[in-house]
């Protein structure tokens, strides 16, 4: 009886996974059609496809499968959106507004599937019944109502901040985590249900990289205040921004592969370089830890995304929903990192407004004190017979010493003394050789 439902197990487990076989062929050299790639010999397809840049086309092959199920078949990447399918005689229609190439059918006979990418050979498949593919949907789109409301109160709670104390790293955040989620809104999908032509999505494509990349750099220099630690550190950001400027233009323009590759591999140079400089500051606050924290986060799996993928490499093997997840702690953190910055910071300021009115008060002192010992001790006042008198004074000598010494009689000596005391308002000849 044991074997029976061992086999009994297997079997069942076979046929259900045989439901989702996909198997593929790559065609190189772009020559064949439909009769003759029936011919070939195609390979299941065990994991997904990442190859990076190649100029072949690719085939799928869907076995026909006996049952009365719809199934729907989803290429879920935002740059595929042309494909041409065959069953039997005729080519399936993709289904209109839909965030990704979408198809859907019966499993009466095999179904082809033809597609060449433009860019990068990697290929996030969905295969499932109709019924499953929709619950898979709704989930989706809950998790991102979820993420994209959670961002956009983020966004605007750093922005009412930056409006109620005036600091730039509220704004420039804000500013970042907009272009940031932005960025992310188009690699869901949501700009295919606009229609928008090629050539408008890549320029917001490249628009959108380079305003993320200056915001990010403006948002780390203010938030360390990196002009006091690291003031090459600009010069070298605006020669990296010119760089991307340039990529981006020309990619427009040639739609080469290579140009997006560098656009892409300059921008998060950028970004991990001001990530660099933030791990250099890292004893110097809590603030600062945050911050080199929540950035590593999103930063390394947006690099295996966006460029390992793209050469056909990958670390950590990271899709769109790892990538909203990292974006999201990211964007947690770093919001308590940047109020809690704000809060030292009220507190530093605090203390140096004490200290300067501690400081202002002693100069003030020290200046009456000055201003009363220069009026009052001024030996400049003297005229020229009062400074000879003061100064055998200094030396000492009595009033008739004095009145010998300047032949004149010891009444005017006295009468110049009483001038001199008064006017350097002392009262004997011990101030005198104070002063």
């Amino acid at each position: 009886m044991r074997y029976k439902l061992i086999i009994l197990f297997l079997f069942y487990h076979i046929v259900s996974f045989s439901q989702d076989e996909i198997y593929f062929y790559k065609d190189v050299d772009n020559t064949l059609t439909l009769k003759n790639v029936k011919e070939k010999e195609f390979v299941l397809l065990k994991d997904q496809i990442n190859e990076g840049y190649t100029n072949a086309t690719y085939w799928f092959k869907i076995p026909a499968y006996q049952t009365k199920t719809k199934y729907i078949f989803r290429f879920s990447y935002d740059r595929y959106n042309e494909a041409t399918v065959y069953q039997g005689f005729y080519q399936i229609d993709k289904l209109p507004n839909q965030r990704y190439l979408t198809y859907s059918f019966f499993r009466d006979y095999d179904v082809f599937i033809k597609i060449k990418p433009k860019l990068h050979s990697t290929f996030p498949i969905e295969f499932n019944t109709d019924e499953i593919s929709l619950l898979n949907q709704k989930h989706q789109l809950i998790f991102n109502c979820f993420y994209y409301g959670i961002a956009f109160l983020i966004i605007l709670y750093n922005f009412f901040y930056y409006i109620l104390f005036k600091d730039d790293a509220f704004l420039f955040y804000s500013l970042f985590s907009g272009f940031m989620c932005f960025g992310i809104f188009t690699m869901d999908g949501m700009l295919n249900f606009y229609n928008l032509s090629e050539g408008l999505k890549d320029f917001i494509m490249v628009l959108n990289y380079i305003l993320m990349v200056y915001f990010s750099s403006k948002f780390v220099n203010s938030y360390l205040s990196l002009d006091c630690y690291y003031p090459k550190l600009k010069k070298y950001s605006y020669i990296i921004g010119a760089l991307i400027v340039v990529m981006g233009t020309l990619y427009l323009t040639l739609k080469n592969y290579y140009f997006l590759l560098t656009l892409s591999i300059l921008v998060f140079s950028l970004i991990f370089t001001y990530w660099i400089a933030s791990i250099l500051l890292f004893n110097k606050n809590i603030y600062t830890k945050i911050l080199v924290f929540a950035e590593s986060l999103l930063l390394f799996s947006a690099i295996d995304f966006f460029i390992l993928k793209f050469i056909g490499i990958t670390v950590i093997n990271i899709d769109s929903i790892s990538i909203k997840i990292g974006a999201f702690f990211e964007m947690i953190i770093l919001s308590f990192g940047v109020l809690y910055r704000m809060k030292m910071l009220i507190k530093e300021n605090d203390f140096m407004k004490n200290e300067i009115i501690n400081y202002s008060r002693e100069i003030e002192v020290l200046s009456v004190n000055i201003k009363g010992d220069s009026n009052s001790h001024s030996i400049g006042n003297l005229s020229i017979r009062e400074k000879e008198i003061f100064d055998l004074i200094v030396l000492g000598k009595s009033n008739k010493i004095i009145a010998d010494d300047l032949n004149i009689s010891i009444n005017t000596v006295k009468f110049h003394v009483k001038n001199i005391y008064g006017k350097l308002n002392i009262k004997s000849r011990k101030e005198v050789l104070k002063i």
